[in-house]
């Protein structure tokens, strides 16, 4: 399954209950990989550099997603314009999430949801909830193409419990 386009939510939403309900997975694994697209999702919605305008006037951002499957595990898969200077920030803190351990980064989640209500945490919430529900250490690359940067993250999620 992939969709390369702007991700307003009534795509978001129509992928998200595909993957609930008709995925060749337990319940348990299936919502798993919801939640984790529901994240990724929500990352380019809100931080993709190309943006596209909606009929209300407002943003959304545009990106690429891919959801792929084997006998063992699926690849949730997301694709985004990034600003050069983000770069080397998700950088840091996929690498720095990817070397926490997850009680410390349960407890980091819960603070920046506190930090939230008084300023913008971007998109380090997200990232640490993708970990966190994947149980995986986080896929990433940021790569230049035709003068662009753009941001790719891999969430995999075993089939195996």
């Amino acid at each position: 399954m992939s969709y390369d386009g702007p991700f307003i939510i009534q795509i978001i939403s129509t992928f998200a209950k595909y993957l609930l309900e008709n995925t060749a997975a337990t319940k348990h694994v299936s919502k798993k990989l919801y939640r984790v697209f529901i994240e990724l999702a929500q990352n380019v919605a809100l931080y993709s550099l190309e943006r596209a305008e909606l009929i209300s006037g407002s943003h959304i951002g545009k990106g690429k997603v891919l959801i792929s499957e084997d006998n063992n595990e699926f690849k949730c898969i997301t694709i985004n314009k990034i600003q050069n200077e983000h770069a080397p920030i998700l950088i840091r803190n996929c690498s720095e999430i990817n070397a926490t351990p997850i009680e410390i980064l349960r407890a980091k989640k819960r603070d920046l949801f506190r930090a939230a209500k008084f300023q913008d945490t971007g998109a380090h919430i997200g990232l640490i909830m993708i970990y966190i529900f994947s149980s995986n250490p986080i896929e990433f690359e940021v790569f230049e193409e035709a003068g662009e940067m753009y941001f790719k993250i891999v969430a995999t999620i075993s089939k195996l419990i």
